[in-house]
């Protein structure tokens, strides 16, 4: 039969002569076997770069192990080569590598790897299989056993290369120190499979990487070692190679102390007979029988164990007792000289809690578990079974390691949590500075150590020496009124029959806790280790007061101002004595409903209605009791003929021994001179107006009203500053909004014995506004700006707190009236407000987009290098040239591209609507915030023959532009927003027009107010015209949101839900159409 050829073969993997030539015979032959017996498998085929695969597989090997293989085959000019891993002892190119490869041949190609033929195959499996025990004339390697002379438990190898002669005895042969698993070019040819796994063992077990003629069989992988060794059938003892060595059954170990003479000496040994082995599991060796096994019996100890009793000394008699007693307690597995007394504890634990707790240390405190096993204590984890030694013996504790688990899990549900993980020591969880971590300690032994005792823990408290827990029994207030205009206000601590200031312990506390997180129980230190437990709920009506005042506490007491007297309203629950008027007064703050009417003189000439007979009541009221406060009825609701009514009050009573100075914008001086020779014609005016103001001065002290204007308070300050005045009265206050500029800085240093603002809107944009006028009025009722902000205006409009708005709110509310015309004027006729939406014309929107783009970009680079607060100046930019080209282009700065040609839809639509109105017989109130667009609209009437009259800053003759229109003269008054908003009375209009919007609400309804007021008869509409799409519609719903915002101030809203203008506003104001 011709032979087979492998060159045309080689090169290919999926070949099984290709495999052969890469691997020994030995691992062929028997991964051919494993193959046909079905035990290979492949689990992945993962195919690379350039003809690179790995395959993945598993095989079970002859003892039931199953074995992983990672094998690779690498492409090269010269043909493909193999690199096979198995995690057997082996370790590559094995038989279980060859099983895997001929199973992924078989799949892959279709072809049975019984190509060879069959009985060439068994044929050459039967003679191969001889190999293993030395076929007749072949080199073997046998193993020579024999025990070490430094220690007779151990068992050393030595390796015989020898020919089995026909009769099946072996030659004397020669020793040899086998180098395979070092260096595998080197491998001898007489090494089988099991050789080499049998050399990995033997390697693995031995401390020295270096082979040297003896190798020691120890342990776990010596036991293994031996195993196979003796499998082989070629495994011997040194002094009889005519027998192999066979692998007997278990035999019992004898371990047990016997006393010779004086001494107890330790019997180790094997009861059946022969000679202990140090392996894991101990073994055995019988030389007589040629037997080794492993040992078995009751006495289960390790092999360590084995070898230190194996060399146990000889114990006297008299020290057996004291060595067998630390025998039990150490390792009561292992057999002692002599008996000891043992006792038996089994029984359920009880748990035990042992705090550590001194509040003057509080970062020191901790809480650590054990377990009561009877009279034993038993620290967390450890071993299930406990021997101690007792006076009366030992004492075998049997832990219950389920309920102590159980029991330690209750801890964290009660408040604790274990220090680094660990269960014997448990602190409170969570970071706390130490006042708040006391207080956390108090409270769970306050609270949470009753409910553990309840679930069946022992707590045990470490005693302090001198400190103490009191409850408090009680706390009570105590007003005294001052010779000036402030009051001091104290609360005591009542406990276990002694008095004590509160507010210095309370003071010490909120250095510690943010307002709104204390603990449901306060500790205050007493001094001298005394602590006295308080729910916070009983000091939960002063704490506000405490929080916001903290800077004013002076010792026991607090000090207040004379109008903060409405805070004793907000301590209810805490009993207040002393100071019985000022107690009255606060109540009286609370509800003005039953106020004692003013009688009204003679010299006044007017007739009030109802709600402003109230409103001189409470003016009345306030001065009594030396309060200022502001008058904000709606615009038009007469807030000038109270006024004048209550001045003319206090002319009658004599008080008005001073002057009074009324403070109003430039527009409202014929106004207030009008309406004071209307109402009170026997009040002298003084008019502080023009150049000729100066000549005038020698007569303020005759005078009973005073008129200024903003403006001219800082020019003539050093006169008005000299003088003392009754009442020093801000028409339009908002005009002090900003407390930096000169005419609200001059105002506060004004000397009048009483103050008092009016206003349609105390408040326009943010509270800060509101603060200004009351810090006219009454300075520090608020605290100054820096603690306004911080207490009310950063929570309220930030964070949308909405019980520091009802704070702020009852505190202002007695200083504070306000009545709209929904409440108070239902006569009025009806207001119809009418939006008018205009969509931009094409080049008029693509100038939009162009400027809004330019803007966007220069206002997002301003922001990003300066911040917002630094680029107010960019942002207000922006939105004037979008809102000029909304308006109309030809409002932009001159040469803007595109701007004369893109038209304005807006003002198309105004002429549309204009010119009907007028025909109609309509009177109106053009509005604008540009009077650079009235300029525009004047040059289209005066083209359209409409008669107008104008008013802006620039107008000279006022009241004559204002009388042509009230007399009928004209239908159409152009007006600027900024000169005509307020103060106008003018009733004869019926419609009014606002060309541009404005983010203030109250700027609008102040100007649609001069026609919708008290005195009006007719329908009022009002027509709000928008540019569609763009930034005048996020106009509207800024306005919205300001007027929320105030709404809440004045009592109407609930919570301040909406911050002020930031840069998500500015982000929405810019965005594209």
């Amino acid at each position: 039969m011709p032979k087979k050829s492998l060159a045309s073969k080689r090169a290919n993997p999926l070949s099984p002569e290709w495999l052969e030539s890469e691997v020994d015979s030995g691992a062929w032959r028997r991964g051919l076997n494993y193959f046909r017996e079905g035990r290979a498998e492949v689990v992945e085929v993962i195919e690379g770069d350039n003809g690179h695969m790995v395959l993945l597989g598993s095989c079970r090997g002859s003892r039931g192990f199953t074995y992983e293989q990672e094998i690779t085959i690498l492409p090269s000019p010269s043909g493909p080569t193999l690199m096979g891993y198995c995690d057997c002892p082996v370790g590559y190119d094995c038989k279980h590598v060859v099983a895997v490869m001929l199973e992924w041949q078989r799949k892959m190609s279709g072809v049975s790897v019984d190509g060879h033929d069959a009985v060439d195959d068994w044929l050459g499996t039967l003679v191969g299989s001889n190999a293993e025990t030395g076929a007749s004339g072949q080199e073997s390697l046998l193993y020579l056993l024999a025990p070490s002379q430094i220690d007779s438990m151990v068992l050393e190898t030595q390796f015989v290369v020898a020919r089995a002669g026909t009769d099946g005895s072996w030659n004397q042969g020669r020793h040899t120190v086998p180098t395979t698993l070092n260096n595998p070019q080197l491998r001898p040819a007489y090494l089988s499979a099991e050789d080499d796994e049998i050399l990995s063992l033997i390697r693995a077990s031995q401390s020295s990487q270096v082979f040297n003629s003896g190798y020691r069989l120890t342990g776990a992988v010596g036991f293994m070692a031996l195993k196979r060794m003796i499998e082989t059938g070629r495994c011997f003892l040194s002094s009889n190679r005519d027998q192999p060595l066979r692998y007997g059954p278990a035999r019992n170990l004898r371990a047990q102390w016997q006393r010779v003479d004086d001494a107890f000496r330790f019997d180790l040994g094997v009861v059946e007979g022969g000679q202990l082995l140090d392996l894991d599991p101990p073994g055995y060796l019988d030389v007589d029988q040629g037997l080794v096994g492993p040992l078995d019996g009751d006495q289960k100890l390790e092999r360590a164990t084995l070898r230190a009793l194996a060399r146990a000394p000889a114990i006297p008699a008299d020290r057996a007792p004291a060595v067998a007693r630390t025998m039990a307690l150490n390792r009561p597995d292992v057999p002692t000289p002599v008996a000891v007394e043992r006792r038996e504890i089994r029984e359920q634990p009880v748990p035990v809690l042992k705090v550590d707790f001194d509040p003057r240390v509080p970062q020191m405190a901790d809480a650590r578990p054990s377990f009561a096993y009877d009279d034993q204590r038993v620290d967390p984890g450890g071993e299930a079974v406990l021997v101690r030694d007792d006076e009366a013996g030992l004492v075998r504790i049997h832990r219950d390691v389920g309920a102590e688990e159980a029991a330690l899990k209750q801890l964290q549900t009660h408040g604790l949590v274990p220090l680094h993980g660990r269960h014997d020591q448990y602190i409170q969880p969570g970071w706390k500075q130490d006042i708040a971590l006391r207080d956390a300690w108090f409270e769970w032994i306050d609270k949470q150590k009753p409910l553990l005792e309840q679930a069946g823990w022992q707590v045990e408290l470490v005693e302090q020496q001198g400190v103490t827990l009191s409850q408090a029994s009680g706390i009570h207030g105590e007003v005294e009124e001052s010779t000036n205009d402030w009051f001091s206000l104290r609360f005591d601590l009542e406990f276990d029959g002694w008095v004590m200031p509160l507010l210095p312990l309370v003071s010490e506390l909120l250095q510690h806790y943010r307002p709104g997180e204390l603990p449901e129980t306060l500790y205050l230190n007493a001094g001298q280790g005394h602590f006295v437990a308080v729910p916070s709920a009983r000091i939960e009506p002063i704490l506000a007061t405490i929080i916001e005042l903290f800077d004013r506490i002076e010792g026991d007491t607090l000090a207040l101002p004379r109008p903060d007297v409405g805070r004793l309203n907000d301590l209810e629950g805490i009993p207040i004595q002393g100071a019985t008027s000022l107690r009255k007064l606060a109540a009286r703050l609370q509800d003005f409903s039953g106020l004692d009417a003013v009688k009204l003189p003679t010299t006044f000439k007017g007739e009030l209605r109802d709600y402003q007979q109230h409103g001189v009541n409470w003016l009345q009221f306030l001065r009594g009791h030396g309060f200022g406060g502001i008058l904000a009825d709606d615009m038009g609701l007469g807030k000038t003929i109270q006024t004048l009514a209550h001045l003319a009050v206090e002319k009658r009573a004599g008080r008005m021994q001073h002057p009074c100075l009324i403070v109003a914008p430039t527009s409202l001086m014929s106004n207030w001179q009008r309406e004071a020779a209307r109402f009170t014609p026997r009040l002298d005016v003084l008019v502080l107006q023009g150049p000729e103001r100066f000549e005038r001065f020698d007569r303020i002290d005759q005078a009973n009203l005073v008129l200024t204007t903003y403006p001219l308070l800082p020019r003539d300050r050093k006169v008005l500053l000299q003088k003392n005045w009754h009442y020093l009265i801000l028409d339009e206050a908002q005009q002090i909004k900003n407390p930096k500029a000169q005419a609200a800085q001059v105002v506060r240093h004004l000397k009048a014995e009483h103050r008092l603002c009016l206003t349609g809107t105390p408040m326009e944009n943010h509270l800060s506004e509101l603060w200004a006028q009351f810090d006219f009025l009454m300075p520090g009722f608020l605290g100054d700006h820096q603690e306004f902000r911080r207490h009310y205006r950063t929570p309220i409009e930030q964070h949308g707190d909405g019980e520091k708005l009802e704070r702020l709110n009852r505190r202002t509310a007695p200083f504070l009236l306000r009545r709209t015309k929904d409440l108070v004027a239902a006569e009025l006729p009806p207001k119809t407000e009418l939006l008018r939406s205009v969509a931009l014309g094409e080049k008029q929107a693509m100038l939009y987009e162009s400027v809004r783009l330019t803007m966007e970009k220069k206002v997002r680079q301003s922001i990003a290098n300066r911040g917002l607060a630094r680029s107010h100046i960019i942002v207000l930019e922006a939105l004037l040239k979008l809102r000029q080209v909304c308006c109309d282009p030809r409002l932009l700065p001159a040469g803007t591209r595109g701007a004369s040609q893109a038209g304005s839809a807006k003002f198309e639509l105004l002429f549309d609507l204009l010119p009907e109105l007028i025909d109609e017989g309509r009177r109106v109130l053009l509005f604008s915030q540009f009077t650079t667009m009235l300029g525009l609209i004047e040059k289209e009437v005066n083209k359209r023959s409409i008669d107008y009259t104008k008013l802006t800053g620039q107008t000279r003759k006022r009241d004559q532009a204002i009388e042509r229109f009230r007399s009928g003269e004209v239908n159409l008054f152009l007006i600027s927003l900024k000169a005509g908003g307020v103060g106008l009375n003018l009733t004869e209009a019926d419609t009014v027009i606002h060309y541009d919007p404005w983010w203030n609400p109250a700027v609008e309804h102040q100007a649609t107010d001069r026609a919708h007021r008290i005195g009006q008869d007719k329908p009022v509409f009002v027509y709000k015209l928008v540019a569609e799409g763009t930034v005048e519609e996020r106009i509207l719903a800024l306005q919205e949101r300001k007027q929320r915002l105030a709404d809440q101030v004045y009592g109407k809203g609930k919570s301040a839900d909406q911050p002020p203008i930031d840069e998500a506003t500015v982000e929405a104001l810019l965005a594209a159409v």
